[in-house]
């Protein structure tokens, strides 16, 4: 027996004697136990390094940090400074997300389909099958036919989102819509069609101006000579209410051509502008125009503009348009933009003749506590404000822009906001500089308030939890870090109190059978979102690979691979193209 041998090699003694064994055996028990011990310093060491948790054991998050990853990139940048911490006024650069093009035999099924003006009914030669099994669309239940790439809902969606035409095949499938009478909504997203799938579009949108009601064509390489193109043929109809256009490099030149968009298209309710290079110049040329514009009340009322370089000159522009008469925007998403105080100010000396505006989204907007305070203040007894987020965007560190750093300073005009808008329903801080005990301030207020939706994460310590130490012992157990970031009595009571208030709020408004669960599912998000056109735009495709990468089960890839020159044979070709690689 080894272990036997062993004990008599380290613990010599007499014959027969089990001595040896025991002492053996003893001494392995130790050193398991300090094993165990070395791992778990060894954990706290790699948490250090890498901030992988969410208990607060990482850079510059002190321990009882719910959030460290963010505590940590906030508190490094700090409040944000501009000459510092210069950011682009071009915008992050516009880019689909890294696809293949499709072949030809994947697509044809689904063509052969709205060829035949087949709907969400499969017919009995087509090769689809019923969405989720006869379930339909998740969560909504819709019905569609679906098919190798490509999905046809009872709504009138076309649903072929990161399915990829690209110019090869997007001339097949304008040609197979022409006789399909049930399409209404056009979803296209990260399908790289470029400048010769836009003119595809436009001579569809010429030849049947009537037929579609929404244009999503996120992703697709639209750089502003085919922009133009479109919007020549857009302008003609009276059926387009929505028109989402993001991550295409439309570029500072197509600011006359987005004007020329929502001045003469005669019934837009919705345009997406969100990372299109239009950059902080092109804004100021498009808000001015539309200032001046006397011809009509102009119908746009949700205008997305997300990473896209506008800051301060374009703030000012923006706010003399909602000044003007001829102004109906009620949403306006800006996260992601150098905007910062000055910024922030340019856009509240509007709010008091706009009162119209009902969301307003500045995550990542590099606000400080002024800005915040300016904000609230100026939108504090506004009687149209239902959602404000002051928050942090997920993509700031992806696309270089600077954090917003809110602290106790603001605490006052918060709170004067919560007690004093009672049609405010929807409040974001995000993760924010304001210690947990100045947070249990503002939750305070927030019991006097209408909210049905709140968020606020300090990123600083709680004072009364223990700081998270480790010293190694054999005889004693170390503590989970969890232990050390429970909530104090005090805490729980206050945060359970606000939860029954919001529950009753919802409650309120919904009906009495409503549920919380039920309204963040169902609900929430149309306070952040316009549902008449945001609805229209849900994707299988998108929500799937959402989905799949909340659970961990994919990783969704942004960068494209160096030497893929794909994007540039996009933006290059003049007709279709041969898309599979080529050979060494």
């Amino acid at each position: 027996m080894l272990a036997g041998s062993i004990a008599d090699l380290l613990f010599p003694c007499h014959a027969g004697s089990l001595s040896p064994i025991i002492r053996y055996d003893a001494d392995r028990v130790k050193l398991h136990a300090w094993a165990v011990l070395q791992r778990r310093y060894d954990m706290i060491v790699a948490t250090v390094r890498n901030g992988r948790t969410r208990h607060g054991l990482t850079g510059q998050a002190d321990p009882g940090v719910p959030a460290p990853v963010w505590a940590s990139r906030i508190l490094a940048q700090g409040p944000w400074n501009k000459d510092s911490h210069p950011i682009s006024l071009g915008g992050p650069q516009a880019l689909p997300m890294p696809v293949q093009i499709a072949e030809a035999d994947d697509l044809a099924p689904f063509f052969h389909h709205l060829e035949q003006g087949g709907t969400h009914k499969l017919g009995a030669s087509t090769t689809g099958h019923a969405l989720d099994d006869g379930n339909g669309e998740p969560y909504y239940h819709v019905q569609g036919a679906e098919f190798p790439r490509g999905v046809v809902y009872e709504d009138g969606r076309m649903d072929l989102c990161k399915q990829v035409v690209g110019p090869d095949h997007i001339g097949d499938l304008m040609n197979s819509l022409r006789a399909n009478e049930h399409v209404k909504h056009f979803l296209l997203g990260n399908n790289i069609i470029g400048p010769v799938g836009a003119h595809h579009i436009a001579s569809f949108i010429n030849a049947l101006p009537s037929r579609m009601d929404t244009w999503y064509l996120a992703g697709n390489c639209i750089d502003a000579p085919s922009f133009k193109t479109l919007v020549d043929a857009m302008i003609k109809s009276d059926a387009i209410t929505n028109v989402w256009l993001k991550r295409n490099p439309l570029g500072r030149s197509a600011a006359h051509d987005v004007y020329r968009l929502i001045t003469e298209t005669r019934n837009l309710r919705t345009l997406d502008l969100d990372q299109t290079e239009i950059g902080d110049a092109g804004f100021v040329e498009v808000f001015t125009n539309l200032a001046a514009y006397k011809d009509r009340v102009l119908p746009l009322e949700n205008l997305y503009m997300n990473g896209t370089g506008f800051s301060e000159a374009a703030a000012r522009a923006l706010a003399q348009f909602l000044a003007s008469p001829n102004c109906r925007l009620t949403s306006i998403y800006l996260s992601s933009n150098p905007i910062g105080d000055d910024g922030a100010a340019a856009l509240a000396s509007a709010f008091e003749v706009a009162p119209q505006v009902s969301r307003l989204l500045l995550q990542s907007t590099g606000l400080t506590t002024r800005g915040a305070q300016i904000i609230c203040e100026a939108l504090t007894s506004h009687p149209g404000i239902r959602c404000l987020d002051l928050g942090q965007a997920y993509a700031t560190h992806d696309l270089g822009q600077a954090y917003n750093y809110i602290d106790e300073g603001a605490i006052q005009a918060i709170t004067g906001l919560l007690t004093s808008t009672p049609s405010l329903a929807s409040l974001n801080l995000g993760h924010c500089p304001i210690t947990p005990l100045g947070l249990g301030q503002i939750t305070t207020a927030a019991l006097q308030s209408s909210l049905l939706a709140y968020v606020a994460v300090s990123i600083l310590p709680d004072s009364n939890i223990k700081k998270l130490g480790f010293v190694p012992s054999r005889d004693s157990k170390m503590r989970d870090a969890s232990s050390y970031t429970a909530p104090t009595k005090e805490q729980k009571a206050l945060d359970q109190a606000l939860q029954q208030h919001m529950e009753a709020n919802v409650r309120s408004v919904y009906g009495e059978d409503m549920t919380y669960s039920r309204f963040m599912g169902e609900e929430r998000r149309w306070l952040t979102n316009d549902r008449t056109d945001v609805r229209k735009i849900d994707s299988v495709y998108r929500n799937r690979d959402m989905g799949l990468a909340r659970r961990g089960l994919v990783t969704l890839i942004k960068n494209w691979k160096e030497g893929d020159d794909t994007l540039e044979r996009v933006i290059k070709a003049q007709g279709p193209f041969c898309c599979k690689k080529r050979r060494a």
